[in-house]
């Protein structure tokens, strides 16, 4: 599928969530923008699942659903990626695809997902937010990371996560 296919059925996929946007949502996407303004770099890594945090809920009719379904294709391989331990980004591509990586930032001993917080959410529901499974992320780095921390601490605390 082309790259610019998947953009567009991932952004008809997000079409019903507009008419739900509110101030939080608003004030994610200006740190998102941020994040991708002000970096100084990205790598991919290796984090625990355990230690990925959401920055905000997935409680949108539709999200919920794709949620679901990207559990529901994770536990029908769960035993297989258990054994192995790890959902690199090939598998996690095969399994439950998406247009973008997992993109987190880092936060001492926790990773602030701020892209695929709806993967992030199939992978608890099929695992347990105990598994010892790594996932692969695309982590991005800063110089100086004390804003964007404060800003994405803020969008959590805006969605009741912390």
């Amino acid at each position: 599928m082309s790259a610019l296919r998947r953009w567009w059925l991932y952004l008809l996929g997000k079409r019903s969530e507009v008419a739900a946007l509110d101030y939080k949502d608003a004030y994610m996407a200006k740190v998102v923008m941020d994040i991708h303004r002000l970096r100084s770099g990205k790598a991919q890594a290796m984090v625990p699942l355990r230690a990925l945090q959401p920055i905000h809920r997935i409680d949108r009719e539709s999200a919920l659903q794709a949620t679901h379904a990207r559990a529901q294709a994770l536990r029908a391989r769960r035993e297989e990626l258990l054994a192995r331990g790890r959902l690199d980004l090939a598998s996690l591509n095969e399994i439950i695809p998406s247009v973008s990586q997992i993109k987190v930032v880092r936060d001492g001993e926790r990773w602030l997902a701020f892209e695929g917080n709806g993967r992030l959410y199939a992978m608890r529901e099929a695992f347990g937010e105990d598994s010892g499974l790594t996932v692969e992320v695309e982590e991005y780095r800063f110089d100086r990371p004390h804003k964007i921390l404060r800003r994405l601490r803020k969008v959590r605390r805006l969605n009741a996560l912390d």
